[in-house]
């Protein structure tokens, strides 16, 4: 009976181990496809084949190994490479504008649309 208990007690650790590895790896996928390659622009470094990606990718898995959470890697990047280097920038000051101007212009040309159409009439 003890042995069965050793046993099963082994396996989840073991299963545990494994799925955890597994979630860092996708977890260092997913940051990876959030900072953009300083050398082929506009390239997140997880599909970059150049040299210093691959190094900026070799960092990020040592910060996640760390516990470090995804801001905190983000942040790092950032003070490193500049706000330039994340590809999604953050919704504030002028960056805002880049979250708010293509619904404005999506909205301000149906509204000529619409205005169009009834002064056709």
């Amino acid at each position: 009976m003890k042995k069965i208990i050793f046993f099963l007690t082994l396996a989840v650790v073991v299963a545990s181990c494994g799925k955890s590895s597994e979630d860092s790896q996708a977890r260092v996928q997913r940051l990876g496809r959030e900072i953009r390659c300083p050398v082929c622009r506009g390239v997140p470094i997880a599909d970059s084949p150049s040299t210093l990606a691959i190094q900026m990718m070799e960092v990020l898995r040592q910060q996640v190994a760390e516990g470090k959470s995804d801001e905190e890697v983000l942040k790092y990047f950032e003070e490193r490479y500049g706000e330039w280097a994340l590809l999604k920038p953050k919704p504030e000051g002028m960056n805002l504008a880049i979250w708010i101007l293509p619904a404005v212009f999506i909205l301000g040309g149906a509204g000529g649309i619409i205005i169009h159409l009834r002064k056709r009439r």
